[in-house]
């Protein structure tokens, strides 16, 4: 792998966030889980103020760049350890604050569960794309 001197493109960032997004609304429709989340939850997204769907795709823009950050820094040598840095990231973080919610707010495990699989599917996508773009064209 080339030496890039740790640059940061952030039209990656921006692209990869992006889609991220966008991988999380079709886990969240119909076609995958959106049943069960509509099921489990304690609201309607029809009373949910306009505001929210416009900054909503700003999580994945900051977990782009926070993954694309550390991708630079280690440089996981290939698809495999990309695997395993997006895998350890979700489940030291997310997974355990979803076991929290889960365990003293009292959120059903079905939701948990839904919630905790859009970010390991995110986390992994995030951080294999972040990872190939700094290896296909040398700066993310």
């Amino acid at each position: 792998m080339s030496d890039n001197g740790g640059k940061i493109s952030y039209l990656a960032i921006i692209v990869i966030g992006f889609v991220a997004f966008c991988w999380s609304i079709l886990w969240y429709s119909p076609l995958f889980f959106g049943d069960i989340w509509a099921k489990y939850r304690s609201t309607s997204t029809a009373a949910a103020p306009m505001w929210k769907f416009f900054v909503a795709p700003i999580r994945e823009l900051i977990s782009a760049a926070v993954v694309t950050y550390l991708v630079v820094r280690v440089r996981p040598q290939n698809w495999r350890r990309s695997v395993i840095l997006g895998f350890v990231l979700w489940f030291g973080f997310y997974a355990v604050q979803m076991a929290g919610a889960i365990i003293w707010d009292n959120m059903p495990w079905q939701l948990g569960a839904v919630h905790a699989g859009d970010w390991l599917m995110k986390m992994l996508f995030i951080t294999l794309a972040s990872s190939e773009w700094h290896r296909r064209i040398g700066a993310i």
